[in-house]
């Protein structure tokens, strides 16, 4: 079998395929919906492409997962009078203004 034939049988059986991998995804979504599950699919396998079409939407998406791991910034002694006000932790993030 010549290199061509294999990419041709490659290319069919793929292109036979999806359809009905597409179809099983909608019968298993529309089965978990009924049963009240909340339906996650993976987009992991897109991003790929965002980086040869769109490379800014690959660098905000960098971004976005650096800020969801990152955690906020504890409050240290030495922050001053408003940190630490009865039992909640006060952090300013500039978002809003202080008194």
């Amino acid at each position: 079998m010549e290199f061509g034939e294999t990419v041709m049988w490659g290319f069919l059986a793929i292109l036979f395929a999806l359809p009905i991998y597409f179809a099983w995804v909608a019968v298993d979504t529309h089965r978990r919906r009924a049963r009240g599950e909340e339906v996650a699919r993976s987009s992991g396998g897109l991003a790929g492409f965002d980086i040869v079409y769109q490379p800014t939407a690959e660098e905000a998406r960098a971004v976005w997962e650096a800020e969801q791991i990152a955690p906020a910034p504890a409050p240290v002694p030495g922050d001053g009078p408003g940190v630490i006000e009865g039992n909640r932790i006060v952090i300013e993030t500039g978002l809003r203004k202080t008194a």
